[in-house]
């Protein structure tokens, strides 16, 4: 009769095998779960960011380019919205601030490339309304990153630009409203430093007169 006793080193070459698959199982369910988190997570962005956007003032103008053209040039492509907020702009932009007068469109635009934001008014609005966006602009938003000047084209009272987005409105009274203002500065907190180009709060730019 064959003996069937096995060595504790039969067993272990007997479960070796075993093991190995164990832990290889271990390992794959492992990676599956981070995978299916990380997607989840993604999802979730997604999902969280476009409901964020669709409580916030404005509208979406796909990029249409960033090309450097001369101030009378024509842009390569012609602009979608009005004021533009991509496209064909100068190769400088304006220095930071509040004007009292029109500046040229493509300067302007390359402040939006930079991650700006372009605050433009009809320049028929009543002075209060200048003056409340002054202290909009100035106070509450400590001038950051912020053209703002009379805009003759403007196809509505005021329009807040910033690259790729508009959010524009005619006026409801003689003075900028709470709304109103709640939405300005919501649209400036979400798109402000959403340029292609990112750049130093800080950074100078050209007086618009010296181009224009």
């Amino acid at each position: 009769m064959e003996s069937t006793n096995f060595s504790r080193g039969d067993l272990k070459k007997q479960r070796a095998p075993q093991a190995i698959k164990r832990k290889a199982l271990v390992k794959i369910v492992a990676v599956l779960v981070v995978v299916v988190g990380v997607l989840g997570l993604a999802a979730w962005g997604v999902i969280y960011s476009i409901s964020r956007q669709k409580n916030l003032p404005g509208e979406l103008y796909p990029s249409i380019g960033q090309e450097h053209i001369a101030l009378q040039a024509n842009p390569p492509k012609p602009y979608t919205s009005n004021p533009p907020s991509s496209g064909g702009h100068f190769a400088y932009p304006a220095n930071w601030g509040v004007y009292d007068y029109e500046v040229n469109d493509k300067i302007f635009m390359h402040n939006l490339e930079h991650g700006g934001i372009w605050i433009a008014y009809r320049p028929t609005v009543p002075v209060q309304i200048v003056r409340d966006l002054k202290v909009i602009a100035v106070i509450d938003l400590k001038g950051s990153k912020i053209v703002m000047a009379p805009r003759s084209a403007n196809d509505a009272d005021v329009a807040v630009v910033a690259w790729s987005r508009v959010f524009k409105f005619n006026l409801s009274g003689d003075g900028i409203s709470s709304e109103e203002k709640e939405n300005i500065i919501k649209f400036y907190r979400a798109y402000k430093d959403r340029g292609p180009e990112l750049v130093p709060d800080n950074m100078p730019g050209i007086d618009p007169k010296s181009a224009q």
